[in-house]
């Protein structure tokens, strides 16, 4: 217990535990770590340098480890590229820094090197946070914002007000680096923070209410936690029911279980929430675009949520007429038409009856395909009859003159080449596996 200007610091720290603090060298990451030491725990620092901020970032480094080393701790340094980060995944600075930083602790956990991670967050911050995620448009679970205790990563200073921070760390006399970017509003959280300084003027129980808000939306997420059905998980992709979309609370708690389960832990926005909903009243093969890389689609019964998608085949490769090839991922092979036998996942077709022009290349949007017994057909549509996921789709090579199929690998042969009595020169079609 430590007491500054009347106010009691109690720190409970879990028994036992290896704790690795989350250690910025800033004034909170400083007063936790005090706290820390009074209370005889078993931990080490942790600074993530983030190579944003040049010169003075590797001073605050620098900092850490004298500080640390000053107080007979160890500190672990760790350097990660977050400009190079934010352009490879497309987020912000702030959310690439973030993500290598967790990415950081999250390995420590996994390799066992500590039992739990110690993050510095305050009253503020929760204010901050759920602010934040009110202006973006979360839902209920985003209202609930940080937990005291989330898992394997424990805040003890959540409840405690900046202010009481900063007292602490006067009196004590303790050092800390100051962060210039801090003041920079083009930063989204400074800006709030900023803003956040004039609203206590006029509100001064701002914390408080807030942290009410986020008690009471964790209840309503906790009730919901356990009433909302399960999504069902495979081959890389999430499976929503559609039955599932009858109340959009427990709708929105499914998705938010679907989305975790695609690697998605931040808070979606209610305009993607939005989306989805509107999408499961949609027909099927309907597809929608959300945040964090994620695509729903419809596929019968279900809404199909996947994460990512690899970056199309725009190649055009010209047919081989003869021999053996194995070219994007299919292998075609000369055969005569008595050793055409139908089955077994191969392909046949005329060789003759394909034109001068034709290409193997991937699907795109405006192909056709003739059927069988005559009639063309939309190949996307072809697909969806044929029930071939979407994620699949757009890795299916096909060979093509213009916008005519005339047959897709390890789906279907068109109609106008297809082997016949009067075949002289065939052709097996596989997939190269």
């Amino acid at each position: 217990m430590k007491t500054v200007a009347g106010k009691e610091f109690r720190l409970s720290v879990p028994s036992g535990a290896r704790i690795a603090l989350a250690f910025s060298g800033g004034r909170d990451s400083v007063v936790l770590f005090d706290l820390l030491a009074a209370a005889g725990a078993d931990f080490f620092a942790v600074h993530v340098e983030h190579g944003i901020r040049g010169e003075n970032s590797v001073k605050d480094a620098e900092f850490a480890e004298r500080f640390c080393r000053g107080r007979g701790v160890e500190c672990r340094v760790f350097r990660v590229d977050a400009p190079r980060i934010a352009k490879e995944k497309g987020l912000t600075t702030e959310q690439a820094a973030r993500e290598a930083r967790y990415g950081v602790f999250g390995k420590l956990l996994a390799d066992g090197e500590c039992d739990l991670v110690a993050l510095a967050h305050h009253a503020d911050d929760q204010t901050e946070t759920v602010l934040m995620r009110i202006f973006r448009g979360t839902g209920i679970r985003g209202l609930r914002g940080m937990s005291e205790r989330s898992g394997r990563y424990f805040r003890p200073l959540l409840s405690v007000p900046r202010s009481e921070i900063d007292a602490y760390a006067a009196e004590k006399e303790l050092p800390y680096t100051d962060d210039e970017t801090n003041s920079d509003e083009s930063y989204t959280r400074n800006f709030v923070r900023a803003e956040l300084k004039k609203i206590k003027q006029r509100f001064p129980a701002v914390n408080e209410a807030v942290a009410r808000l986020a008690r009471n939306a964790a209840e309503a997420d906790d009730f919901m936690e356990e009433s909302a059905p399960y999504p069902v998980v495979s081959d890389g992709e999430v499976k929503v029911p559609l039955s599932a979309f009858g109340t959009p609370a427990l709708a929105k708690k499914t998705l938010a279980r679907a989305c975790a389960a695609l690697g998605v832990e931040q808070d979606v926005e209610e305009k993607h929430y939005a989306a989805v909903l509107t999408l499961a009243h949609s027909a099927n093969g309907s597809r929608t675009e959300l945040s964090h890389s994620l695509t729903a689609h419809i596929d019968g019964g279900y809404v199909v949520l996947t994460r990512g998608r690899e970056r199309k085949d725009e190649r055009e490769i010209p047919f081989p007429r003869t021999g053996t090839a194995r070219l994007m991922g299919a292998v075609i092979e000369s055969v005569t038409p008595g050793d055409v036998v139908p089955g077994g996942g191969a392909l046949y077709a005329d060789a003759d009856k394909i034109p001068d022009g034709a290409v193997l290349r991937k699907r795109r949007e405006g192909d056709r395909i003739t059927k069988f017994g005559g009639g063309t057909k939309s190949f996307g549509d072809f697909l969806t009859d044929r029930k071939v996921p979407l994620r699949k789709r757009d890795g299916i090579t096909v060979c093509a003159v213009g916008s005519e199929i005339l047959f897709a690998v390890g789906v279907e042969i068109s109609d106008k080449v297809r082997v016949g009595a009067d075949t002289v020169n065939a052709i097996k079609i596989t997939e190269d596996k």
